[in-house]
């Protein structure tokens, strides 16, 4: 199971434009993967410490509910897309 989970913050755009370019990137991906967009708020204190959660968009990508990658910040669609490849082979 493949799972990118965006963590934002109430008011930032950038969380937004990650959000559009992800999306994009899996539409255009051949790989099933699951979005889940969260606010920091929804994770507890030691999850937030566990995440590494003081900058956002914190994108967690997941494999079988293990995060095998992070990322910080607003990336274009073509490096989402190869992240995408990179960690979620079929």
């Amino acid at each position: 199971m493949y799972k990118i989970v965006i963590v934002t913050t109430e008011g930032c755009e950038a969380c937004n434009i990650a959000e559009d370019n992800i999306t994009a990137a899996v539409a255009q991906s051949s790989v099933d993967v699951d979005i889940k967009i969260k606010d920091f708020h929804e994770f507890s204190k030691p999850e937030q410490k566990q995440y590494g959660l003081k900058d956002y968009p914190t994108i967690l990508y997941f494999v079988n509910n293990k995060v095998v990658y992070t990322a910080i910040g607003t990336y274009p669609i073509a490096v989402y897309l190869r992240w995408i490849d990179m960690y979620f082979k079929n």
